[in-house]
């Protein structure tokens, strides 16, 4: 019996036991989580079975840490890391732009960055690469900016001076959008040059190694100073599509000049028509009789003499003219032209040199004392902007008598410039009725001015036309008509005037004008030379006074039908430049005092051999 109960004890003990050890493995113990299997079986992580969550942690086990688990380790997660660096690298274009005017800094800062890349494109960066990255970006950022505060601390009056220039540069393309007319091609090219030595200087930076203040500033102003001028020069464009005007002036001659008489003030018409013995001055102007406070209305000059005094110290002569050019390709440059004396012929030099090249000769087209010319020259190589020409005379010969320059840009416009050289004017009603102003022409007085000789002058009268009002100025060819001196009439002794007319249709033009006399008196009118007698060559008035002693305040006009007696009142004239001697109408008798006159065409008709060539001699150019 008690072995019987000894057994039953130990097996309820057993059973005791292993309920105990059941029930306390059924506790602990939870069902694993299986993840679906992946539509990709060669996928992990998606349901293979070849990764594993354990329950309660959501820590993912990774394979292939050949333990032949299947489940791996865990490694570190550098997402943040990874974003912080990339969030600066992302900053580059606006950083660096930040330093686009500082080239040094901006080239370190860009090493930077790139360094900085160099990590981040790294697949197995660890956390200490990707700080290490970051640290290093943002110092550099932190130093750059240090960097420009301090530059610009020790350069202020250099940071201020580009950044005028800049501002000056930002209105590039507004400036040179306002110069699209081709004729502004020469300005706008010119100014596009200048902003290009802007750009220049801003795409080198701040931190180039030969820049200075003084060089940005003369740069600025260089534009500042052109644009602040622009309408001037669009204006000096208009003008030389038609000519540009450069009057003789004291302050183009330079060196040493043999003639070094200065002109008599008793000159009045300082172009002379027949032989000098010498110059009457190194240049003369025109000068208009009894003009008191009226302003001058006559810039007609001639320069005389080009010959350089020889000696030790001395300088050779020349004179020069200085321009500003903005306009086409091939400019022309004309002046009027004549000797002093016949011989001066075969002796004659007359150079020009452009800027910086050699001087050419210019060949002149037989020359006359008796007769203006005028010159042609195609400036060639004529820089955009300042352009100077000097005018010399070789060493042992003669110059030719020079007057104005003119300078146009066009060789069409030789009809506007001869115009203005010889005064002449078109009726804005009547384009065939030309009117010649005496004034402001150019014109040859035969005799010059000696002691107690009255040789041909102009002067101013005030007074009325005809008796009526108003009163106005006039200008009058004074002491004209009769002889020089002695008894000859000889047409080397008798004081007339040359002038000429240019007009654009050849015929019979019909001639009226102003004169003053106190007396009767009358005129002639030559084409070609004086004392020409063919048919349509010669035209006279008589019998013309404007009243009766009165020599200081009338004038009157003459024309067709004036107290002619039949005479015939009419030159026949070829298109282009005529040549017209005006004198008394006979050898020994005064002519009154001659103003403006006036051609009006009246029919066409067919040249003579002689007119043709009379005014193709008069019309020379070269």
């Amino acid at each position: 019996m008690k072995q019987k109960t000894k057994k039953l004890l130990q097996l309820s003990f057993s059973l005791g036991f292993l309920a105990t050890t059941a029930l306390v493995a059924t506790s602990c113990k939870q069902p694993a989580t299986v993840a679906p299997k992946p539509t990709n079986p060669m996928q992990p992580g998606n349901g293979s079975g070849s990764e594993t969550t354990t329950p309660g942690t959501g820590e993912t086990m990774q394979p292939g840490n050949n333990s032949g688990s299947g489940t791996g380790t865990a490694t570190p997660d550098n997402t943040e890391a990874k974003n912080q660096l990339n969030a600066l690298i992302d900053g580059e274009d606006t950083k660096l732009a930040m330093y686009d005017d500082y080239s040094v800094i901006k080239s370190t800062l860009a090493t930077a960055y790139a360094t900085a890349k160099t990590v981040d494109d790294k697949t197995d960066a660890t956390k200490d690469e990707l700080a290490n990255a970051i640290t290093t970006l943002q110092a550099a950022i932190t130093k750059a900016a240090a960097d420009k505060k301090e530059f610009d601390d020790k350069n202020i009056d250099l940071v201020t001076a580009y950044k005028t220039l800049k501002n000056t540069l930002s209105d590039k393309e507004t400036k040179l959008n306002s110069l699209t007319e081709p004729k502004y091609q020469g300005i706008k090219t010119y100014l596009t040059e200048l902003y290009k030595v802007a750009e220049t200087i801003t795409a080198n930076s701040l931190q180039a190694n030969d820049l200075t203040k003084e060089k940005i500033e003369k740069t600025n102003t260089d534009i500042t100073t052109f644009v602040n001028d622009i309408g001037k020069k669009r204006e000096d464009v208009d003008q030389l599509s038609v000519f540009k005007k450069i009057v003789i002036s004291s302050d183009g001659f330079k060196g040493d000049f043999v003639t070094k008489t200065e002109q008599n003030s008793n000159y009045s018409i300082v172009g002379i028509g027949s032989d000098l013995n010498e110059p009457i001055s190194k240049y003369a102007k025109r000068v208009i009789k009894n003009l008191g406070e009226t302003p001058n209305p006559t810039d007609v000059s001639w320069i005389y003499s080009l010959v350089s005094e020889t000696g030790d110290g001395k300088k050779p002569a020349s004179y020069g003219i200085e321009f500003e050019y903005y306009g086409g390709e091939k400019p022309t440059l004309y002046f009027p032209y004549k000797l002093v004396k016949s011989n001066d012929r075969n002796n004659l030099s007359l150079k020009y040199k452009l800027n910086d090249s050699e001087a050419k000769d210019i060949n002149l087209d037989e020359p006359k004392v008796d007769e203006i010319k005028v010159a042609k020259i195609p400036l060639e190589n004529l820089k955009l902007g300042d352009n100077k020409i000097s005018f010399t005379t070789d060493s042992g010969k003669v110059s030719p008598m020079i007057g104005n320059m003119y300078i146009s840009s066009l060789d069409t416009n030789e009809n506007q410039i001869y115009n203005d050289i010889f005064g002449t004017e078109y009726d804005e009603q009547n384009p065939d009725k030309i009117t010649v102003n005496f004034a402001k022409g150019y014109g040859l007085a035969n005799k010059q001015w000696t002691s107690g000789k009255n040789a041909t002058i102009i002067t101013k009268l005030h007074g009325k036309l005809d008796n009526q009002e108003p009163e106005k100025d006039f200008y009058l060819v004074g002491y004209l008509g009769n002889r020089y001196d002695g008894n000859s009439n000889d047409a080397s002794n008798i004081k007339f005037y040359t002038f000429y007319v240019n007009v654009q249709k050849a015929g019979n033009y019909e001639i009226s004008g102003i004169y003053n006399s106190g007396v009767n008196r009358g005129l002639s009118f030559y084409v070609g030379m004086y004392g020409a007698s063919e048919s349509g060559l010669h035209a006279k008035f008589t019998n013309l006074n404007s009243g009766d002693n009165n020599w200081d305040s009338k004038v009157a006009e003459f024309k067709k039908g004036s107290n002619n007696n039949n005479q015939q009142t009419s030159l026949k004239l070829l298109s282009g430049l005529n040549k017209i001697i005006v004198a008394g109408d006979q050898n020994a008798k005064d002519a009154p005092n001659l103003g403006d006159v006036t051609f009006t065409y009246m029919q066409s008709t067919t040249p003579s051999t002689d007119a043709a060539t009379r005014t193709d001699t008069a019309n020379s150019t070269s």
